[in-house]
């Protein structure tokens, strides 16, 4: 089984690999430039193939599914810093980065929907603890990591900021 894990993944990057060359050489040698829906689809298999990989991996090690697709999507926007560039075009699309914080929203509204009154209430004053420590904690954090680094940006993406850090939590406390 790790053995078709290794191999699929193999196979995407290569894809991705080949694909992104075949792009970046259309548009260089001056044949026109491709279609947009091209490199949005191409990015979109890049992530949602990536994540079902990570995501596998952590079923397979009896942790929450998210997890692994979390882990995933940190290592690939942090494959530029080890001079790996295969991913570059998918840090400079607009569509993308509209769909991933589309993602986020849902995630946060999905989270939301399945937290209902009576079992906060079941469990009382540990449900209170976590949601102090667990939810709060990160949102401030956050909040205040953007705050002190990207002092010049709106307020709201110190909110998004510590958003962001607060749904992990929360579903890898209550499963994916």
């Amino acid at each position: 089984m790790r053995w078709r894990i290794l191999i699929r993944s193999i196979l995407v990057l290569l894809f991705v690999n080949s694909s992104s060359s075949v792009l970046a050489a259309t548009e260089h040698a001056g044949g026109g430039t491709t279609s947009p829906v091209i490199a949005v689809l191409l990015a979109l298999a890049v992530v949602l193939l990536a994540a079902k990989v990570g995501g596998d991996l952590m079923v397979r090690l009896r942790q929450p599914e998210v997890l692994g697709e979390l882990m995933v999507g940190i290592i690939l926007g942090n494959l530029a810093l080890l001079g790996i560039d295969i991913f570059h075009f998918l840090r400079e699309d607009l569509v993308l980065e509209i769909l991933s914080e589309l993602g986020v929203i849902l995630l946060l509204f999905q989270v939301g929907l399945h937290t209902t009154i009576p079992d906060m209430m079941r469990v009382g004053g540990s449900a209170l603890l976590v949601a102090i420590l667990g939810v709060i904690t990160p949102f401030f954090l956050g909040w205040g990591v953007g705050a002190y680094f990207i002092p010049q940006a709106d307020s709201l993406v110190h909110v998004y900021l510590g958003a962001t850090l607060t749904a992990p939590v929360w579903v890898s406390q209550h499963g994916s």
